[in-house]
């Protein structure tokens, strides 16, 4: 029971260490390692509080961000302005707590930020920063960045006046930047320098705060108003019940523990307002408030009336103006009117080309430009007025330049084409040039760019479809409708060995081998023209007359209006693929040595013949069969000759069984037989017979004359009606039966002793489930002297408590485990669970000695003395001469002198030892003398019929006689009555036990039994 528990533990371990972390986040403002290790003991009093893994992670503004982005991050802390910012962005929950930090014995919730320069500078004021270099952490921070920001824009200094001069995380980078003179001014939050002062990383005196601000309450060097310290958050759809767990192990963190000092914090309080820290955001205009808020008009008016009156003055002084210039400007537009119309309808027919067209010079450059093709019209604001040089990568304005040259000396020029690099693909155009009459002594081309993409694909389709024709592996062949061939491959002519010329015109079946039926064919055709393809194996025949197998896929092809206009057949030739697999199967069916069916192959046959059996209503038998001397054969003989003795022994084996038989190799030299359509049993006696002589009859090889013989096995179906695996086991224990009665002969499978031996091993199945169920119980019998009626000790007998038969004596179950191993088991059992109950009645005040039963078995087991050292070693509290181990005479028998040495062991450890039944086996004196007997236990049958008959008093007087002069203390069992009693004490026999006293009983009745006395 405490082994299941144990592991039931580790289980639950093992469950809790494969669950995932949640990933703690924290925002670092000083170096991160340092931050690393600040926040360490934090996280892990997190993990312990709330009993989940928590891995702790360290950022700055821009890695926090997108750990959050990523979901890479489940709790946060970081400070409010980056709350904000997350919290818009990534819908956060609301704050669980706020952080407390303390200075001086001030316990804080708020913090702001500082503003400092070096002590040298003439920064004084907030005036004096406008236009000066500012270095800070980062925008986003508030106490780095934003709560400066605010201050000075309520003293009308907008933040875009200074200039920026951003360091990144942690904040000792700003005051670097300052003292290093890359900036005037630095923003940090406050205790930043608190903490560097500490350090000894800066001196107060290095530096000047500026609008330096005075609060009792807050102890800290500050230039800003106060803001509610770092809120933590988790994000959406965290689990409620970690949240809840998590704040209220946030509000138990003890200011004092390693955790908070560590970390620099106090602990955790109720969450703050952060609407202030929202408003100064919302002022400034920066995530998540980049955008204007709404603005009424009379908001608009208040702000700018001034301006609008002046607007107002100066867009009437325009209309005025503008009233003059219309008037001069309609007769130009209406001369402008005749002119658009010319160009429009001069632009119209343009545009009707559907080539790009361009105005060129000879030089190339472009005077007009129609239109640009489709895929790239974004060009044509480009063209004009530059060279093509300009335009067009230098190959490509070579060919612009050819063209014109051709042109200009011929009127015109045709057919030259250039490729242009696309988004996706190439595209390919082709030029037609005509030359204009000169106007002012300079030519002028006309230049038309006509796109032939499509045309190249085709082309490029069309010549990439005959090389597959060409050089495909698989040979082609396309027939008409009619089924004439048309044309075919050169892989074609490789594999049937007819030439192009000599199939064009006929049809495919002169190819025909013969081999397939008219059936076969007709079921091809009904496929091709119901689903328009087949794909099969086809046999047929090649020039030569040599036949082979192809393996064929035809599909039919159709026109727009799905008439079939042709068919394309690829077929491969697949004939020593085929071959490759016949030889496969016979080496996966048969056996390579013997040439016999193997194993796979002969539990095929197996079951069909077990199904022929039951259709024909007769008899199979199932014979294996084991060589015996085989491995001597091997041994002297060498495994060349041992090979070729099984293939001797195969074949006449073989010719041993009668047609329609079948004979198996599994391996080595084991052989099994299937004999079927028998009438009876004794039709496969003669039949086993032959086997047993072509096993044993001598052989001779390499002139050495070798004999071995040979053990079957027999079983029946369907007498034995179990599947063929069952079958072929059932042969297999039978044949083990004859190796045991003396080989070289048969045994048949006798089914009844299967069964009993299963029936066997369910049992102790049973027993052990009812071992680790803990179903068993220990009852105790009290042993008491007649004398005194003093109560001496007990004897401990096991019960089964059984789930479905109820209560169970020892006669049900011990028989079974008797002689298996299991008793050795059940008798640890006994054995601890009368330890447990003697340390039990010690606590409560009874120190009784318990009489436990020790099977043969366990008592010469190797380990039984040192099973007892352990018991008495895990309960010291019970003494050692308290135990009586009860044993039989014939476990004495098996091995008197092994007995001897375990029981001497067994009292140097101060056990003693009872012989139970004395009287009812040998009762040598030897035992009394060689073994170490404590008590002798007279059996009960002579005690029952002590009353009546003499023999039996007689053989009582002599145990007691014997156990005087042993100097031996005897018990009777089995006492029933007050007469049996009385004689017992008259002849010298005190100590006694049986129903007459006490029937066995719960261990909890015996302290109550022992009171009442109530017995005789």
């Amino acid at each position: 029971m405490k082994k299941i528990i144990l592991i039931v533990l580790f289980c639950l371990c093992q469950y809790v260490s494969a669950e995932e972390a949640l990933r703690l986040g924290i925002l670092a403002f000083r170096p991160k390692e340092q931050a690393l290790l600040q926040w360490q003991p934090f996280a892990t009093y997190l993990q312990n509080a709330i009993g989940k893994p928590i891995s702790l992670h360290i950022y700055n503004y821009p890695e926090f961000t997108q750990a959050v982005a990523n979901h890479e991050v489940d709790i946060i802390l970081t400070n409010p302005g980056h709350y904000i910012v997350l919290k818009n962005k990534f819908k956060l929950s609301a704050p669980l707590v706020t952080q407390i930090t303390q200075k001086d014995h001030f316990t804080l919730t708020q913090f702001a930020g500082v503003m400092f320069t070096r002590h040298d500078s003439p920064i004084l004021t907030l005036h004096d920063m406008e236009y000066k270099q500012i270095a800070v952490t980062d925008t986003n921070s508030l106490g780095g960045y934003q709560m400066q920001a605010y201050e000075l824009a309520n003293s009308g200094i907008a933040p875009h006046d200074t200039r920026l001069v951003i360091t990144g995380m942690p904040h000792d980078k700003v005051i670097e930047a300052v003292l290093s003179h890359k900036a005037d001014v630095g923003f940090v939050r406050t205790n930043v320098l608190e903490d560097m002062i500490q350090e000894g990383k800066l001196a107060l005196s290095d530096i000047k705060i500026i609008n330096e601000q005075t609060d009792p309450k807050f102890p800290f060097i500050h230039s800003t108003k106060l803001y509610p310290e770092w809120p933590l958050v988790v994000v959406p759809n965290f689990d409620e019940h970690i949240a809840r767990d998590l704040t209220v192990a946030l509000l138990a963190l003890p200011s004092q523990s390693e955790a908070a000092t560590r970390a620099h914090i106090y602990g955790f309080t109720v969450p703050a307002d952060y609407k202030g820290v929202e408003d100064a955001l919302r002022m400034l205009r920066v995530p998540p408030f980049e955008e204007a808020p709404n603005f009424t008009l009379a908001d608009f008016w208040s702000r700018y009336s001034n301006y609008i009156t002046g607007i107002l003055t100066v867009f009437l002084v325009f209309l005025m103006s503008s009233a003059q210039l219309y008037r001069q400007n309609k007769q130009i537009r209406q001369n402008e009117k005749y002119l658009l119309s010319a160009q429009d309808s001069l632009q119209s027919t343009i545009d009707a080309i559907p080539d790009t067209l361009f105005e060129m010079s000879l030089e190339g450059v472009y005077f007009r430009v129609g239109r640009a093709h489709a895929h790239f019209s974004s060009m044509l604001e480009n063209f004009i007025g530059k060279n093509v040089n300009e335009i067009y990568p230098s190959h490509v304005a070579l060919v612009f330049m050819e063209a014109l040259q051709e042109a200009n000396k011929k009127g015109r020029a045709f057919g030259f084409q250039y490729a242009l690099e696309g988004t996706h693909k190439l595209f390919w155009f082709e030029l037609s040039v005509s030359k204009k009459k000169e106007s002012h002594d300079m030519a002028h081309f006309i230049v038309l760019s006509h796109d032939i993409t499509d045309r190249k694909e085709t082309e490029a389709k069309l010549k990439l479809a005959a090389s597959v024709f060409t050089y495909a592996r698989e040979g082609i062949m396309i027939t008409n409708a009619s089924g004439e061939i048309v044309e075919v491959n050169d892989t074609f002519t490789c594999i049937t060995g007819y030439t192009h010329e000599e199939v064009i015109g006929h049809n495919p079946r002169l190819l025909k081998s013969g081999r397939q039926g008219d059936s076969f064919y007709k079921q091809m055709w009904q496929s091709l023209l119901e689903k328009g393809h087949w794909y099969g194996e086809i046999s047929n025949r090649r020039k030569s007359g040599e036949v082979y197998i192809q393996m064929t896929s035809i599909s039919a092809v159709y026109d727009e209006k799905r008439v079939i206009q042709s068919y394309v057949a690829l077929f491969t030739d697949i004939t020593t693929m085929k071959e490759h697999e016949k030889q496969l199967e016979y080496i996966a069916h048969y056996d390579a040595l013997t040439s016999l069916p193997n194993r796979v192959l002969f539990a095929d046959r197996l079951r069909e013949a077990m199904v022929q059996t039951e259709r024909r209503k007769k008899e199979l038998a199932v014979v294996y069969l084991d060589l015996d001397g085989f491995k001597a054969i091997n041994d002297q003989y060498g495994h060349h000759i041992g090979d070729e003795l099984l293939v001797i022994i195969a074949e006449r084996m073989e010719e041993a069984l009668r047609q329609g038989d079948t004979i198996s190799r599994l391996g080595g030299d084991e052989f099994v037989a299937v004999l079927t359509d028998l009438e009876s049993l004794e039709e496969c006696r003669p039949i086993l017979d032959r086997l047993l002589q072509a096993t044993s009859d001598p052989i001779v090889i390499n002139d050495n004359i070798i004999q071995v013989s040979s053990s079957i096995g027999v079983t029946l179906y369907p007498k034995d009606g179990v599947d063929a695996e069952q079958l072929l086991r059932h042969a297999d224990l039978a044949m083990y039966q004859s190796k045991q009665s003396g080989k070289n002969r048969y045994h048949f499978f006798d089914i009844e002793y299967d069964k009993a031996i299963q029936q066997q091993n369910a049992s102790l199945g049973n027993i052990l489930s009812a071992i680790a169920n803990d179903e068993f119980i220990l009852y105790y019998q009290p042993k008491v002297n007649l004398k005194t009626h003093e109560l001496i000790s007990v004897e401990a007998l096991i019960r089964w408590q059984h789930p479905e038969q109820g209560f169970l004596l020892p006669h049900a179950f011990l028989p079974i485990v008797e002689d298996h191993v299991l008793s050795i088991k059940l008798g640890e059992w006994v054995i601890e669970r009368a330890f447990k109950q003697m340390s039990d009645w010690i606590k409560k005040g009874l120190p009784l000695a318990v009489s436990i039963n020790v099977g043969a078995r366990q008592l010469q087991d190797a380990n039984f003395t040192d099973y007892i050292q352990t018991m008495l070693l895990r309960y010291p509290e019970v003494p050692s001469h308290l135990i009586i181990l009860e044993i039989l005479e014939t476990s004495a028998l098996e091995d008197m002198v092994h007995v001897s040495q375990i029981m001497h062991a067994c009292k140097a450890l101060g056990v003693r030892f009872a012989l139970d039944d004395f009287g009812t086996g040998y009762s040598s004196l030897s035992y009394l003398r060689k073994l170490p007997i404590d008590i002798l236990k007279i059996d009960q049958s002579f005690i029952c019929n002590l009353l009546h008959d003499r023999d039996d008093l007689a053989i009582v007087e002599a145990i007691v006689g014997l156990s005087k002069a042993f100097d031996l203390r005897v018990v009777a069992e089995g006492v029933e009555t007050q007469e049996h009693a009385e004689l017992l004490l008259k002849h010298g026999c005190e100590l006694a036990q049986g129903y007459g006293i006490a029937r066995p009983m719960h261990p909890d009745a015996i302290i109550d039994w022992k009171k009442s006395s109530s017995y005789m």
